[in-house]
């Protein structure tokens, strides 16, 4: 069934008819798109793990979509024999589900690790990838880290 196909009456200025994206139809959209996108923004990771540890490096940027929010963050730990368990905090909206995160860099002792954020917090925790165990804060002492993910909020 072919589709009916009217032309638009110029109401952009230009002097034509059938103007189909306008100068003010397309504003508008564009307006819309920034409003559902929205910026960039910074967010803070700090140790979240309560031994007060001071990260070396502490860089996050986030977006939200909706209910999606989009991060990426870059932290080095510092040197410690602290064994609570290692936690990153600051996250800019609480996990709606447990959402886990993909680590673009970042190792402990005994190899791959994995991100998670637990369902209605903003922290994420860390784990050793093969066997999924928490990592304790001594085990990336001195480590960096760096993460990207999406996740969802209420």
């Amino acid at each position: 069934m072919p589709i009916t196909r009217t032309a638009m009456v110029d109401d952009d200025g230009s002097g034509t008819t059938g103007t189909i994206l306008n100068n003010a139809w397309k504003q508008e959209l564009y307006n819309q798109i920034d409003t559902l996108v929205g910026p960039v923004q910074t967010w803070t990771p700090v140790d979240a793990s309560g031994a007060g540890l001071t990260l070396g490096t502490a860089i996050g940027h986030y977006t939200k979509h909706g209910q999606m929010v989009f991060v990426t963050g870059y932290v080095a730990y510092p040197a410690t024999t602290n064994g609570a368990l290692a936690k990153i905090g600051g996250l800019p909206f609480p996990a709606f589900t447990r959402a886990g995160l993909t680590p673009a860099y970042g190792a402990n002792t005994s190899g791959a690790m994995m991100y998670f954020i637990d369902s209605g917090t903003t922290i994420i925790n860390l784990l050793y990838a093969p066997t999924s165990a928490y990592i304790a804060n001594l085990q990336v002492t001195g480590t960096t880290l760096m993460f990207s993910g999406c996740y969802l909020t209420n």
